[in-house]
């Protein structure tokens, strides 16, 4: 006689359950994301910028994709919403460009040329990359979207969780004064990809996206298991980006 088949949990039951997981798999540790660079030399974030830019940015050209895979006409639209806040705002008359152009301002800061991005950029990606994002490509590629996007959850959507704001202001004046500390010409530009990255605006939006799809998408206990897989293994993929 086959087993009785396992009931999905509730959308409050299963996000709980996501953060007892993430709770369990920190062990203590901070859920929110370090600037990377306190501590270090000019010339130190400058070589950890090229390594940034060698083979182009892995992580933003997914959110077109996703864009296409989503069938749903109201998260397609919140999707695409995220896409023209990643993708640039300047694209459709806003104020704010992409986030790799926020990321060439603050590799300009620390002394790279537009010249020397492009040419890291036409470079292949290290085996290391394939290694690491390998799995993260095939995610957003070949998994159902509510899985691909339910992923976000772990690095957006710990924005929402308390403190968060606390943590990001801290860590961009923080971030302000340890640049001019360096001497960093143009401060703002050098910090603007760490605010587009905080849960002042839109990156609380997202945050709170990721939720959204997971209340209204995971209703059957097979979709849950695939989700929480997908926010174990990125929670692997993310450890070393935490504080």
């Amino acid at each position: 006689m086959a087993s009785q088949q396992r009931e999905a949990l509730s959308p409050g039951e299963f996000i709980e359950l996501l953060e007892q997981t993430r709770a369990e798999f920190l062990e203590g540790k901070s859920p929110y994301r370090g600037d990377g660079i306190s501590g270090k030399s000019k010339e130190e974030i400058a070589a950890s910028k090229r390594r940034f830019h060698t083979g182009g940015d892995p992580n933003h050209r997914f959110e077109g994709e996703r864009y296409l895979h989503v069938t749903d006409k109201a998260i397609r639209r919140k999707q695409l919403r995220k896409l023209v806040d990643e993708g640039g705002q300047t694209t459709v008359g806003g104020p704010m460009p992409s986030h790799p152009v926020l990321a060439r301002w603050h590799s300009q800061e620390m002394g790279l040329s537009d010249a020397e991005i492009d040419a890291l950029e036409k470079e292949d990606q290290p085996a290391e990359t394939l290694v690491k994002e390998g799995w993260w490509f095939d995610l957003q590629r070949s998994n159902p979207w509510p899985v691909a996007l339910s992923s976000a959850l772990v690095g957006e959507g710990s924005k929402r969780l308390p403190g968060a704001v606390e943590h990001y202001e801290k860590l961009v004046a923080d971030a302000r004064e340890y640049y001019a500390s360096l001497g960093i010409e143009n401060v703002d530009r050098a910090v603007q990809l760490l605010i587009e990255h905080a849960p002042f605006g839109a990156d609380m939006e997202h945050a709170m996206f990721g939720e959204e799809v997971v209340r209204e998408t995971a209703t059957t206990a097979e979709i849950q298991d695939e989700m929480r897989r997908a926010f174990i293994l990125t929670m692997q993929r993310n450890a070393r980006d935490r504080v």
